[in-house]
């Protein structure tokens, strides 16, 4: 049986991208190789894309810059400069604030990435990178796609300007602007309409498996194999709460987990139908306390509680991790 075409799609999620990121380190220790040499293409959705960028830039066309460790210190160690804590009265002022403007200066996720990925674009990355993001300016989905990169020079992005394009998520970072394709681009989050980028992935490798990089005669959905990791599910109370009654204020403080967890439910089930039996895996936590839930806590309180949750839910999980090695041996 042919090799199958493996897919590592990561979700966005802001600081809970250390998910997505425990469970590579735990493929890693599982298959003793780099998470690169057990897939073919990356996808990802703002901090999934931040990964994604990460872990397939090269410095040399053949082999990673980054290990999963040095991904991981940017969850353990670089959060709050990305999502700085407030105290109770920058708290308040920032509340206030947050009415008319972003929760968060951009700043400390421009540092952080200017330290990562420096001027490197996406024809420096090794692996087929894929990533979502949508631009207002155009009113239309941008994707980048490491397939158009390496063939127009207009397409070949500077991978900061995709990952502050996919990663400005409304009401906490400022919608980010800039050149691209000979055009004009303000742009927002990606997970406002792919927070889970597997469906746009297959849609890619299916339609154009001919070109390069890929440059197969052939491809079936049969043939192709999808690792989805989901940066955690939090079952919000907004359902009990009177919705008929919501205005502007209220939606703006609750749409944005609304959104994600209806496109990723979307897309597990689009991902179900289109893939064979045992060619897809969906790996995602339930996060049970709403303390814990906000994507911008910068909290070592809520690193923890996610770390633990990442052990007890998902590599304690016998039968996920069967399913994991099986997806993997194919």
């Amino acid at each position: 049986m042919a090799k199958k075409f493996r897919i590592l799609s990561l979700d966005g999620g802001g600081l809970r991208g250390i998910i997505p990121v425990l469970v590579i380190k735990e493929i890693e220790r599982r298959t003793g190789k780099p998470i690169t040499d057990s897939f073919d293409m990356i996808a990802g959705t703002s901090t999934g894309a931040l990964i994604a960028c990460g872990l397939s830039v090269s410095d040399d066309g053949r082999t990673p810059k980054y290990k999963i460790t040095d991904i991981e210190k940017i969850y353990t160690e670089r959060g709050k400069d990305i999502f700085p804590k407030k105290n109770w009265f920058k708290g308040f002022i920032s509340g206030v604030s947050a009415l008319k403007n972003p929760k968060f200066s951009p700043d400390g996720l421009q540092k952080v990435l200017e330290e990562l990925l420096g001027e490197k674009r996406i024809a420096d990355c090794f692996k087929p990178i894929f990533v979502t993001t949508f631009d207002l300016y155009n009113n239309e989905a941008l994707l980048f796609k490491y397939r158009q990169a390496i063939a127009n020079p207009s397409r070949n992005a500077r991978l900061i300007d995709i990952c502050r394009a996919t990663s400005a998520a409304p009401t906490y970072l400022p919608a980010y602007n800039f050149m691209y394709n000979e055009k004009k681009r303000v742009c927002v989050d990606g997970g406002i309409y792919m927070n889970n980028p597997t469906v746009g992935a297959l849609v890619e490798i299916t339609k154009f498996h001919k070109e390069a990089p890929y440059k197969m005669d052939s491809l079936s959905l049969d043939e192709i194999s999808v690792l989805s990791i989901g940066t955690g599910h939090y079952s919000s109370e907004i359902a009990r709460k009177k919705v008929e009654g919501f205005g502007l204020l209220d939606w703006a403080t609750n749409i944005t987990d609304v959104m994600m967890q209806a496109v990723n439910q979307t897309t597990t089930y689009q991902t179900e139908e289109l893939t064979s039996v045992g060619n897809f895996l969906r790996i995602n936590l339930d996060i049970d306390d709403p303390k814990y839930s906000d994507m911008a806590d910068s909290s070592d309180e809520t690193r923890e509680y996610l770390i633990r949750q990442v052990n007890s839910q998902i590599i304690s999980n016998s039968v996920l991790m069967g399913q994991l090695n099986s997806l993997l041996s194919d």
